[in-house]
């Protein structure tokens, strides 16, 4: 019964994969195409609920498993969750920003228009671009390729196929346009959401720091010329500064995974149990 059960989940994850990257393209471009949705924060904003609505009848049809509010951890700490995530992707990026100045290598300047009566309205509307983004690419990768193949049983994997479809994500979707050390940056950003979801069991702090770290780079502190895809700005993924910082991130990360390993097993035993009955 429990082999029949992994075929099945094999089955659906590359269903799944098959029809999600096709989403990717198909809305981002069809959207963009209609006038009136061609406001950038409106338009990622109708992309995550569009993905919600297949996230949802894909859980039901597919899986068999109605606890949406539940799988999208829509609970009492959501919030709590959310604002952990922005406090410590503010804080990573911050570290990245604030070193390239302090070394003169960094072609950032304080975003102007967040100073005097221009500050809600840029930061609000960023803020909700950016979780919106967050929210879709986490929800593809960690929410569902990571979690199916844990429940496979095999944990490396699971890092390494959902940071690469993290990956084809990016390429497939936003087609930032970066050089090998970017693929490289997103990678490891991938890997290290990944395994800080897998120490947490927490989207919404994958989500709050996702959004957090695009947020200082592209709002916050800009660089001087716009450089990647048709969302945001992606310099700062070129930079070696960023690999020593996500490198130092996901060490760190794996020293508490490491340490807590037992808890580990015992809520990857939990939330098998949750999502099979």
């Amino acid at each position: 019964m429990e082999s029949q059960q992994k075929e099945r989940n094999k089955a659906a994850l590359l269903l799944y994969l098959i029809l999600v990257i096709p989403f990717m393209i198909v809305t981002a471009n069809t959207i963009s195409k209609i006038e009136v949705f061609d406001i950038y924060w409106v338009k990622m904003l109708l992309q995550a609920l569009i993905l919600t609505f297949i996230i949802k009848a894909w859980l039901g049809i597919v899986l068999n498993h109605w606890d949406f509010q539940h799988y999208l951890e829509f609970e009492p700490k959501f919030w709590q969750n959310l604002g952990i995530g922005i406090l410590y992707g503010l804080t990573s990026a911050m570290v990245v920003v604030l070193t390239e100045i302090i070394t003169g290598g960094s072609t950032r300047a304080f975003n102007q228009e967040l100073l005097g009566i221009g500050l809600f309205k840029v930061l609000g509307l960023a803020i909700i671009f950016f979780l919106a983004e967050a929210f879709i690419e986490e929800m593809v990768t960690r929410g569902f390729v990571l979690e199916q193949i844990v429940e496979l049983g095999n944990t490396p994997l699971a890092l390494l196929a959902s940071s690469s479809v993290f990956v084809l994500v990016q390429f497939l979707w936003d087609n930032p346009g970066v050089s090998l050390i970017g693929w490289v940056n997103f990678f490891v950003l991938a890997f290290f959401l990944g395994l800080l979801y897998l120490t947490t069991f927490k989207k919404w702090l994958c989500i709050g720091f996702h959004a957090a770290w695009n947020l200082v780079f592209t709002c916050f502190f800009p660089v001087g010329h716009h450089h990647g895809g048709h969302f945001a700005s992606y310099a700062h993924m070129e930079n070696w500064l960023t690999t020593v910082v996500l490198v130092f991130l996901l060490g760190l990360t794996a020293l508490v995974f490491k340490s807590h390993y037992q808890v580990y097993k015992e809520k990857l035993a939990k939330s098998q149990h949750t999502a099979n009955h």
